[in-house]
């Protein structure tokens, strides 16, 4: 699992756009996202958290985010997630249901003729929760964003396999800010 991480990271920022038509990956672009994963235990986080969600998310050109010559988009997503704990340091098991925005660039470097390629998406948002949690005191928090994978196109649609990781913190505005750290596998179509 390691080995294709870091592999499809490698090609995603050594590689060189070759796309005929740049428009057909950065044109307006609607994103439905489905989502699941668990919290990672780095930088602080200690409530083992798992679970997943749905998004929605409109994309549109943006030339101030492009890189050279690849091409990127404005992502504007919103989504629910549910994720539950088994409990620690105290905390019963319980559950939490989510409710978030986020905005963020999404670049994309096509590797054959047909469009199929890899992107990144770098952003930030915003999270409220149904209820405080053991890594977040407060119930609004907010949510840089990163995330990486393969976009593979079937006429109209196109599909987008990745990771994404998910910084969930108050930002400091309550004490502890432990925060929480969510790897998710994400499988979205664009339309």
């Amino acid at each position: 699992m390691k080995f294709a991480l870091v592999t499809l990271l490698f090609a995603s920022v050594f590689c060189v756009a070759a796309a005929d038509n740049v428009d057909s990956v950065t044109k307006p672009s609607h994103y439905i996202t489905g989502f699941f994963g668990q919290s990672e235990m780095i930088f602080g986080s200690e409530d083992g958290r798992f679970g997943g969600g749905i998004g929605y998310g409109f994309g549109r050109p943006e030339k101030r985010f492009q890189m050279g010559k690849i091409p990127a988009q404005l992502v504007v997503e919103g989504y629910i997630d549910h994720t539950q704990s088994d409990g620690g340091s105290g905390f019963p098991p319980n559950s939490t249901f989510a409710a978030g925005g986020l905005a963020f660039a999404r670049w994309r470097w096509p590797m054959d003729k047909d469009g199929n390629g890899v992107y990144a998406d770098l952003g930030w948002g915003m999270q409220l929760a149904n209820r405080p949690t053991l890594d977040l005191d407060s119930r609004l928090n907010s949510t840089p964003v990163c995330g990486f994978g393969g976009a593979y196109r079937d006429g109209d649609r196109e599909y987008l396999i990745g990771l994404e990781l998910l910084h969930i913190s108050n930002a400091g505005t309550v004490r502890p800010n432990y925060g929480q750290n969510e790897l998710f596998f994400t499988m979205t179509v664009r339309y």
